[in-house]
Parts: C-alpha cells; structure tokens; sequence
C-alpha cells in the first residue's frame, strides 16, 4: 500500500497543519453521546430487569465501551489540546480510566504499533501469535462470529489481561487516580442501591468489549503488511469501528489528524483503490495461508 510520502507533492502542507490542529469539542460531543447511551442502557435494564434486557445492556453497554477506547486512542495522538496534560487528563477521565487503562501506558505501546506495523516488532501481531489459532487465515465469517459468540461468555478474558499487562504506565503511580474513580463509583452505586450497574460494567469490559474490540481488529491489519483502505456505511461503522476508526489507512498515515476530519483526507486521495467489507470478507476466504500473528512486512 502506498503511504503519505507518495501524497506529499499532492497534498498541500498548509491544509495539512491546519487538519492536524487540536480540537476538543467534537471529540467532547461524540464522548458525552456514547456516555448518553450507556446511561440509557442501564437506565432500561433498571426499568426492565430482565435476562433479555440485561443481555442487550451487555451489548450496547460493551459496545460503547469499544467507542469510548477508540476516542481514548484519539486522544493519545494530542488531538484534543495543544497544552498535553490537560489533553491526557481528560482523556484518561472520559475514556481510559472507566477502561482500566492510562494514557500513558496506551500510548507507548500504540506508538510501537505505529512504528512496526505489520512487522515483527508489532506488539499487535505478538497479541495474536499468543491467541493461535484464532487469527489464521484464510477464514469464514462463520469462524469469525463463531469466536465472538464466545467472547460473549467470557473466551476472551486473557485477551482483556494481556491489553491491560501490555498497557502499563510511565509509573506505577499513575494507577492511583484509576483505582481510585472505580472505588469511588463503586461505593457510590452500592449505597444508593445499584450494585447491580458496577456487575454489569464489569462483565461488559470481560465479554461484549472484548467482542467489539475482535471485531475491528480484523479490519484494520489483518492478513495484510500494511492497512487495509476501507468503506464501511454508517451503520457497519457504528457497530464495527466507531468514530471513524475504519478509516484506519489514513489514520496510520497521518496519525496527528483528528478522526472527525479523516474524511477530508479521504477525499483527497483517489489513488488508493477502497474496498467494502463484502470485499474484505471475500479475500478472508481465499487468500494465502496465514498463521495468526505471522509479520508479512520484512524490514
């Protein structure tokens, strides 16, 4: 695939430094709306305290949790302020820290990640290789939803671990005001009577989070040395990879670039063929054998 070095001619640097100014209201908009959803979930599972309701709480519950990491991740590039510890304690108290992740922890291991993608420094490739066989390829979708159904009753809480272990902070004192707001919240739902809402975040985070954060994954790097360029409607986009983050090849090449103007960037690049995810499913099924977490990029 090609990368930004092929567009500088192309795009205007000017546009450039101005798309990559920090912003934080849509950032706080899309925040404060994804926090909305999860509130009204729990809001009906109180009205309807029911096996079915609570089971639709876990999906909607987990899947904005998946939404809230990917502004998290926003966050971790200074997209948010110019001043970087405001831009990293509101990201950490909106998104990280509800998670059980840093900023600071999130951000070197995503630095590496964009330093070694597809190669075999990539700790998202040592993520998979640890995780065989559930990244081989070629696959079905069958095999593929069959391995987020099971994530629904907990088949991947190791993975859970390994982004929290993986995921450490600067210091470790940068887990006391995380400990913290859980403790805190905790105490607070058990003596108003809601112990039952911390039950529910929990088990979100272990089961329907960990779903969603699969699903995305197999969007973005899989089965290929670069990133996949990718068209996802709106409603794919939503429940797959929120907030843009299916426009994962411009993000990797300009990686200062708010995701709300992503789109701008798109439009700018006609050379790079994008694909639909009926393509993307289709080259699952029939590409080469691929063993999960094997680097396809040789340095």
């Amino acid at each position: 695939m090609a990368t930004k070095h092929e567009y500088r001619r192309k795009l205007d640097r000017g546009i450039l430094k101005t798309l990559a100014k920090p912003i934080v209201w849509p950032w706080l908009f899309d925040a404060c709306r994804d926090w909305l959803v999860i509130i009204t979930g729990f809001y009906c599972l109180h009205l309807f305290p029911n096996i079915f309701t609570a089971l639709l709480c876990l999906l909607v519950i987990g899947n904005r949790q998946h939404a809230l990491t990917i502004l998290g991740h926003d966050g971790t590039h200074y997209t948010l302020f110019k001043n970087k510890k405001m831009n990293d304690f509101l990201t950490n108290l909106i998104c990280f820290w509800p998670i059980g992740l840093t900023v600071s922890g999130y951000r070197t291991l995503h630095k590496k990640h964009h330093r070694h993608a597809g190669a075999q420094e990539d700790p998202e490739l040592a993520h998979k290789k640890s995780r065989a066989p559930q990244w081989d390829l070629p696959t079905s979708p069958f095999k593929v939803l069959k391995y987020a159904a099971l994530d629904i009753i907990g088949f991947s809480v190791p993975d859970y671990w390994i982004i929290i272990t993986y995921s450490k902070p600067d210091k470790t004192s940068q887990y006391y005001p995380l400990i913290a707001m859980h403790v805190i919240l905790v105490l607070a739902c058990i003596l108003v009577g809601f112990w039952w809402v911390p039950v529910i975040w929990y088990l979100a985070l272990v089961t329907t989070f960990m779903m969603a954060f699969r699903l995305r994954l197999w969007l973005e790097h899989q089965g290929t040395s670069e990133t996949h360029r990718l068209h996802l409607s709106y409603l794919q986009g939503a429940l797959l990879a929120p907030h843009n983050s299916w426009m994962h090849w411009e993000h990797h090449n300009w990686p200062s670039i708010p995701y709300h103007r992503l789109p701008i960037i798109r439009e700018q690049i006609k050379e790079v063929r994008i694909i639909k995810l009926a393509e993307l499913i289709a080259f699952f099924e029939t590409c080469k054998s691929i063993k999960s977490g094997d680097a396809l990029k040789v340095r």
